[in-house]
């Protein structure tokens, strides 16, 4: 009863994290008066998009739905449903679409949380997730309508349901529960797979070594689940998805002069990027209390090895499979976060003797002080730049853009019309994608179009377009 108990209780206060993270988001938010930018506004734009389709849903028609597929065709759209309800509740804005995050942000901890109570115990799963509220990697992209942070909740989900199938007795209902978490990780991008490949591939050969054929007919059952999710929508979109890949990736990665594969720079990349997205401070004290206790865990780490092992196997597959991708970007490492802070929890919950409370409270409070000062305008530069450099995301304090003003302005001239708005040059504060979301709070009846791409043909574009 008291072990029920314990856990009623840990959920509670994961419950009051996660609320409290919600809090400090909102108040960000209220005080932020930026404009989305390219990849913020084109998801946003997808958003709105599938809104608009589920005004008059025609739910027993097989060609809505081919339609409803094909309105994403290189992205999943999975970020873009959960974000209706908001649209719907609280009209089409920023701040209205930012909320599933908050529904992200709770899978990610209560996934953490089940992690740690799995392979650890609850003082541990406790911590971890206490850690997550002040990475930096997870809350700069927590404040971002893009998908990193939301496949960084979905693949720990993902990865929370195979350890809970793996560790916790084999079930048919927790092998449909993976195969559901697994093709949701697909709905919400395909490079969930990077990180959820070499999980399943140990499990598969784990259960083919020891010839548990029910295992492996219950994994067969989670792959048939899976699919069934993924099936509609990629079977619509697989040929533009396939053609479109070289673009998103090889062409890419030229441009941005990404480092070639056979460049040892390729391989250390996310490695490089670690550091700042934990932050020194829980990265350096957890590593130290972990090396101190290592001579004094002997035993325990004997007893512990299939753990240790089986999140070696998580993180070390996805950041090589990660790696192996040659357009490379900071945040695209962000699904491993979640799992480091359960390494993080053990070591700072490995310092042992008088102090012991004061250094893991002290980090902790430290963090805080860092989380506060990296989101919000407090001063400090001096302290972030040394202990969690680059990360920081203050809110956009100004006002006076003038994009709702712009697309008001067609309405007004062309009340009855679909416009398309020339935008030249392309910013950050100035695209053809934060057209096209502003106009789409006006039913779509505005889209920006990019223009002046070859500078011969700039003054063609200009006259075959009204605005």
């Amino acid at each position: 009863m008291k072990r029920s108990l314990d856990r009623r209780q840990g959920l509670i206060i994961v419950s009051i994290i996660w609320i409290l993270g919600i809090l400090v988001d909102r108040f960000w938010f209220s005080l932020d008066h930026t404009i989305p930018a390219w990849d913020q506004a084109d998801y946003l734009n997808g958003g709105i998009i599938y809104s608009q389709a589920f005004q008059n849903p025609r739910w027993f028609d097989g060609d809505w739905w081919r339609g409803l597929w094909l309105m994403s065709p290189k992205i999943p759209p999975l970020t873009y449903l959960l974000t209706i309800p908001f649209f719907n509740l609280f009209g089409i804005s920023v701040d209205a679409g930012m909320w599933v995050m908050a529904i992200y942000s709770a899978l990610l901890l209560f996934s953490v949380y089940g992690l740690g109570i799995i392979l650890f115990n609850g003082t541990v799963a406790l911590w971890a997730v206490l850690i997550c509220q002040f990475l930096p990697g997870l809350y700069y992209y927590r404040l971002e309508y893009l998908l990193d942070f939301p496949l960084a909740a979905i693949v720990t989900f993902s990865y929370f349901c195979l350890t809970w199938w793996r560790f916790s007795g084999q079930g048919w209902l927790k092998a449909i529960a993976v195969g559901i978490a697994c093709g949701l990780g697909m709905l919400v991008k395909q490079t969930a797979l990077f990180f959820l490949f070499l999980p399943i591939l140990w499990v598969l050969g784990e259960n083919l070594r020891r010839k548990r054929w029910g295992n492996l007919a219950q994994l067969m059952l989670s792959f048939l689940t899976a699919a069934w999710l993924m099936f509609p929508w990629y079977r619509t979109n697989w040929l533009l998805m396939l053609t479109a890949g070289k673009r998103a990736t090889v062409d890419s990665a030229i441009l941005e002069g990404d480092p070639p594969l056979t460049s040892p720079d390729a391989w250390t990349f996310y490695a490089q990027v670690l550091p700042y997205f934990l932050s020194w401070v829980l990265l350096l004290v957890p590593v130290v209390g972990l090396l101190i206790s290592l001579r004094h865990r002997k035993t325990e780490d004997k007893v512990n090895r299939p753990v240790w092992i089986w999140l070696g196997v998580f993180l070390l597959g996805g950041y090589l499979l990660s790696s192996l991708n040659i357009n490379k970007d900071a945040r695209y490492i962000l699904p491993l976060l979640p799992t480091l802070s359960l390494i993080l929890s053990v070591g700072l919950l490995s310092w042992r003797g008088r102090f012991a409370p004061s250094i893991r409270w002290g980090t902790i409070t430290i963090a805080a002080i860092l989380t506060s000062l990296n989101l919000f305008p407090l001063g400090g530069d001096i302290i972030t730049n040394v202990f969690s450099p680059k990360l920081q995301h203050h809110p956009y304090l100004k006002t006076g853009w003038q994009h709702e003003e712009v697309v008001k302005e067609i309405l007004a001239d062309s009340p009855y019309l679909r416009s398309t708005l020339g935008v030249l040059p392309s910013t950050p504060e100035l695209n053809q994608h934060t057209f096209s979301f502003y106009g789409g709070k006006h039913n779509s009846q505005v889209a920006g179009r990019q223009v002046g791409v070859r500078e011969e043909d700039i003054e063609k574009d200009v006259n075959s377009l009204d605005w």
